[in-house]
């Protein structure tokens, strides 16, 4: 999808204090000048490098963990390199797939892995619900006295399938592109206040949307208008092709080929903690006393982690209220692999839909055998993540087991934690994806993608056209079109 260059509008980004602190600390002088340094190292920062460089434009790229990839990042130590970060490359992918391509990384394709059969309840990958400790079989549903579910749907499962199908249904948007347009600002609602013109009780709200949260914390802290513009995009990429692409090895052996193929330098462990823009150089400070000089900088850190960079000059005040208080998705998944397959012997699936501190229990099949169902990953997000966090790793690997277990008590003995992965404990990240409040979404997403002087910001949370992945890809495209423009 092309660069949408009326969405580039010009503000800046924040700060609380100038760089005169960070000067002091170090006695290094300014290396040699760069024509553009990158900041971050993952699929944003990374794919601007690579557009910058096929310019002839000398580029070099800061990163302050130890490897590259971002938020994308695989369990190399588990069957199947499942995701602790972004999952699946989707039809519309356009510009993950061509860079997979570029580089000789052949997709593989697990949509079948993920389809059900007709009769879904019977296949090993399909969905169970387990509520207060009880696994529920589909037949007795409708007549349970938890089903809370509203008039008409009572023989529905609670969960994300059925409210997203909802939201589609009653979408407004012509087009998911429409989001930021002005005249959309009236569905910058709550999705609670979405919920409720449907006629949902709060306990249905309750049960379908905040016990397992996809977007934000509850029902009220999300906005309709960006639940809208996803779910549209979403049905786009399956119109486009419905595939689940991921790459040998993990996802994250996309963004280490991309480094690779670098000419410039890559560094790692680069925090950066300032960056001054002056009238002909801008300056970036890191942690380590290094200063790296360029004539423009692109900016990909997460939301978060610009709370904490001190910007000179300082930020505008729509940017900087933009950074210090757009939300980004609280999320903890545990891996969890089976000794052997205890599903067979009480009959029902292993992935589990639960108001438990499992939260819910996904199985997958992404080893060699495409039958075979190599791991558990239990997916805490909002609250329940902060939940688990609390406990340490290995405290919720036990939790989650215990609860497990409670539920299905064939399991017991038979499960091995196989890790945790916090995204908002991660010091480079503090969270996932970006997610926003109702009210913001046609103030703030603009604001917090437009150009400092000569700083430049990428990263998904400054997509306009897209999701995840091809979010972060359009981000760093649009950034180094930015540059390109200008130096």
């Amino acid at each position: 999808m092309k660069v949408n260059r009326r969405n580039l509008i010009k503000i800046g980004l924040l700060a609380s204090t100038s760089l005169s602190s960070s000067k002091s600390k170090s006695k290094s002088k300014p290396e040699d000048v760069s024509d553009v340094i990158v900041i971050g190292a993952g699929l944003s920062g990374l794919y601007s490098a690579i557009l910058l460089e096929e310019t002839g434009l000398k580029v070099r790229v800061l990163e302050g963990r130890d490897r590259v990839g971002g938020r994308l990042f695989s369990a190399r130590d588990v069957e199947g390199n499942p995701e602790w970060g972004g999952d699946s490359i989707l039809g519309g992918y356009g510009r993950m797939q061509d860079i997979s391509e570029r580089l000789g990384i052949q997709l593989v394709d697990h949509q079948s892995r993920r389809d059900l059969s007709p009769e879904s309840h019977k296949d090993p990958t399909s969905t169970e619900l387990a509520l207060n400790g009880e696994l529920i079989p589909r037949e007795k549903w409708p007549l349970h006295p938890l089903n809370v579910m509203p008039k008409g749907d009572k023989n529905r499962f609670p969960g994300r399938g059925y409210f997203q199908a909802l939201i589609g249904k009653h979408n407004p948007l012509d087009s998911f592109e429409d989001w930021l347009d002005p005249d959309s600002s009236k569905y910058d609602v709550s999705i609670y206040d979405f919920f409720k013109l449907q006629g949902w009780s709060d306990e249905a709200i309750d049960l379908n949307y905040n016990t397992n949260v996809q977007y934000g914390t509850s029902a009220h802290d999300i906005s309709a208008l960006m639940w809208y513009f996803t779910q549209a995009w979403f049905k786009t990429q399956s119109e486009i092709d419905r595939v689940a692409f991921k790459a040998p090895g993990g996802n994250q052996s996309i963004p280490e080929a991309m480094a690779n193929s670098l000419s410039g330098e890559v560094l790692l462990n680069k925090k950066v903690i300032g960056i001054r823009s002056e009238k002909s150089f801008v300056e970036v400070y890191c942690e380590d006393g290094s200063i790296s000089k360029a004539k423009k900088v692109i900016c990909s850190l997460p939301i978060p982690i610009m709370r904490w960079v001190k910007f000179d000059p300082i930020l505008p005040s729509l940017k900087a209220k933009a950074i210090m208080t757009a939300p980004v998705q609280k999320i903890t998944k545990v891996i969890l692999v089976p000794k052997e397959p205890f599903w067979l012997e009480d009959g029902f699936s292993p992935a589990m839909w639960t108001n438990t501190d499992c939260g819910e229990v996904r199985a997958l099949r992404e080893g060699d055998d495409p039958n075979k169902i190599t791991c558990l990953m239990a997916w805490a997000r909002g609250y329940l993540a902060d939940k688990l966090d609390i406990l340490g790793e290995e405290g919720s690997i036990q939790k989650v087991i215990e609860d497990y277990e409670r539920i299905r008590p064939s399991s017991k003995g038979k499960l091995i934690g196989a890790g945790v992965k916090s995204w908002q404990s991660d010091p480079y990240a503090a969270g996932d994806w970006a997610v926003w409040l109702p009210g913001t979404v046609t103030k703030m997403v603009k604001a917090i993608s437009n150009p400092l002087k000569r700083i430049h910001f990428c990263g998904e949370h400054t997509a306009t056209s897209n999701r995840g992945m091809e979010g972060a890809m359009e981000s760093g495209e649009r950034a180094a079109f930015e540059v390109l423009d200008e130096i």
